[in-house]
């Protein structure tokens, strides 16, 4: 009986006859293979570019602001960033521009409470979130220590500031819309007219009519002194 593979070794000619596996055989010329570099960076082994070929990015409106934090360790500092501005950004920011070492950046974004328009001095309008705050914390290379916070703070006009932030609060107050204001005393002015009063009575201050007070009182005296009919002033000018 006779099988499919007898018939198609019977049909190899004797001379292609496979008789044993072939093996590979070591060739006996020396030959050596040389690789060569393709693509390799005009300067230095890395295939970045260096900065200055780089693409230059700018950002010219932009405000990154330093945050004290007390609380945070002096290997950290956190700032107060654009929206838009990412990890890789503050990064490059810090030490370009500062030459300040970064290990790692964090950040987050964080949302404002819901609060509504102001009209005419009231919260009466519309209901929104205002835009969100983002924050990174950058851990530092080198410690920063925050300087002393000054404890005289007259150089900045500190007392003008507080008095007027207090006037405002006041006028605020005062000109809010209120049911029964119309009844009710002004107290500053009764308050003032009390005081007047009290030091008129220790006898402090002598009082004067108001043209005395504004001294006008040379005007009363040649009106006093004038002769003729028609300009003889009223009897109250002249003095005894």
């Amino acid at each position: 009986m006779c099988t499919a593979g007898d018939a198609a070794i019977r049909a190899i000619p004797p001379q292609q006859k496979i008789t044993s596996a072939p093996t590979l055989q070591p060739s006996t010329n020396d030959v050596k293979m040389v690789r060569k570099a393709i693509g390799l960076p005009k300067m230095g082994t890395s295939p970045l570019p260096p900065l200055s070929e780089r693409k230059q990015i700018y950002l010219p409106e932009f405000t990154v602001a330093l945050v004290r934090t007390p609380f945070l360790s002096n290997r950290y500092a956190q700032f107060r960033v654009p929206l838009n501005l990412n990890k890789l950004d503050m990064r490059d920011y810090l030490e370009r521009a500062y030459g300040v070492g970064v290990v790692s950046v964090r950040s987050y974004v964080q949302l404002q409470p819901i609060t509504r328009i102001t009209r005419d001095g009231r919260n009466l309008g519309a209901w929104r979130r205002p835009k969100s705050e983002k924050r990174m914390t950058v851990e530092l290379r080198e410690p920063f220590v925050w300087p002393e916070e000054p404890t005289d703070l007259s150089p900045w006009e500190k007392d003008s500031w507080d008095s007027g932030e207090r006037f405002q609060t006041e006028m605020r107050r005062d000109n809010r819309q209120k049911g029964d204001a119309a009844e009710k005393p002004n107290e500053k002015v009764r308050k003032a007219f009390k005081e007047q009063a009290e030091e008129l009575k220790k006898d402090k201050e002598a009082w004067r009519p108001t043209w005395k007070a504004l001294g006008i009182d040379f005007a009363h005296k040649e009106m006093a002194n004038t002769r003729g009919p028609g300009l003889r002033p009223p009897k109250w000018m002249k003095k005894p």
